[in-house]
């Protein structure tokens, strides 16, 4: 109670559009490396049809950001969504409706791949398997700490989308296991982001008519506190998603489907603003 009264209290500046990676399109998952040479970001059609990942670099970190461009394993028959980049640049995971290893061509729900950036460029996707993946949807993974999180709508959740982790093991990830915590609920909970210092979380959770406000959590002693929605400031449009922390873990990076002239209603546009 005391941190939602904290956070709706709190006066800080407005989000700002971050127009080079924001277009006319549906925009969201932004994601960098630690040096803030190698950025990515999905880019989709109304409701993330024929989702693609872009990837733009710059030679210095205050450079200017090449104009984004689809990866290099693009294929028009399926679609790329959800990409997060390890901070050492690396390694990027997503989710993808490629066929997995041993499944029918043409199954549509998402599954976590990764691929591993090379001197030669990114490598071929790589499915990561049954200890992570299911027959439902995965979403929005990240990698923190040897710790996998993503969402996943599995009957063994809560209810619509819930968060979940896989440990890393020498030989891949161990076998994906509810959050535990306040976090999961009977609503819809994705796109969980850990601060740098591991001390902070970020999510979206759905609500009414299909919205989805961003909420943070603490870690305590105890335990995650109980979720908090951050300010209307921030959750300023009807769906609010793909958020995550700068590396000083004072600002917020997001989408959201604010309304925005010339913009067609209902897609989304990346946003960054600091936390209260």
């Amino acid at each position: 109670m005391i941190t939602t009264l904290l956070l709706a209290a709190a006066a800080i500046a407005p989000p700002e559009l971050l127009a080079p990676v924001s277009s006319p399109m549906n925009d969201y998952n932004y994601s960098t490396d630690a040096a803030q040479r190698t950025m990515v970001v999905a880019r989709s059609e109304a409701d993330f049809r024929n989702a693609k990942i872009l990837v733009a670099t710059r030679r210095r970190s205050n450079d200017k950001w090449s104009a984004p461009q689809p990866i290099a394993f693009s294929d028009d028959r399926w679609s790329d969504s959800d990409p997060w980049l390890t901070p050492d640049g690396r390694t990027l995971y997503f989710i993808s409706t490629r066929p997995a290893p041993g499944r029918e061509e043409g199954r549509a729900d998402y599954d976590i791949w990764h691929s591993q950036r090379t001197a030669a460029g990114w490598s071929a996707p790589k499915h990561l398997g049954p200890e992570v993946n299911s027959r439902g949807q995965e979403l929005g993974p990240e990698l923190h700490d040897n710790t996998l999180y993503f969402a996943s709508g599995r009957r063994s959740g809560k209810g619509g989308l819930d968060i979940f982790r896989a440990a890393a093991t020498p030989g891949g990830f161990a076998k994906a296991e509810l959050l535990d915590g306040p976090v999961n609920t009977t609503a819809s909970e994705s796109d969980f982001t850990l601060r740098p210092d591991g001390r902070a979380a970020m999510f979206w959770r759905s609500g009414e008519g299909g919205s989805a406000a961003i909420h943070i959590s603490y870690r305590t002693a105890a335990g995650w506190s109980e979720p908090a929605p951050l300010p209307a400031s921030i959750n300023h449009g009807p769906f609010n998603f793909t958020p995550s922390f700068s590396r000083n873990g004072r600002a917020i990076t997001y989408a959201s489907t604010k309304a925005r002239t010339g913009q067609e209603a209902g897609l989304a546009d990346i946003y960054s603003a600091p936390l209260p």
